[in-house]
């Protein structure tokens, strides 16, 4: 990850993403294949919510990973 600044105009929000390995075909990923699952406020409950979904999901064919962003 990388290093997180404070931002004075925005608060800061993790999204928790989905991508479906499955189906990526010839390297070139679809936007249908990323799904943003949902945003919590903080980094402890992204990485927890990661973990959980990660291991949940473990056959599925699909990962989850958070990502930092901004609420404007």
């Amino acid at each position: 990850m990388a290093q997180e600044s404070p931002n004075a105009k925005y608060d800061h929000i993790y999204a928790i993403i989905r991508l479906d390995r499955d189906v990526i075909s010839g390297g070139i990923i679809d936007r249908n294949q990323v799904m943003v699952k949902k945003v919590v406020l903080s980094k402890e409950k992204a990485e927890q919510e990661v973990d959980r979904l990660n291991r949940l999901n473990s056959d599925k064919g699909c990962e989850y990973y958070y990502q930092i962003t901004r609420l404007e």
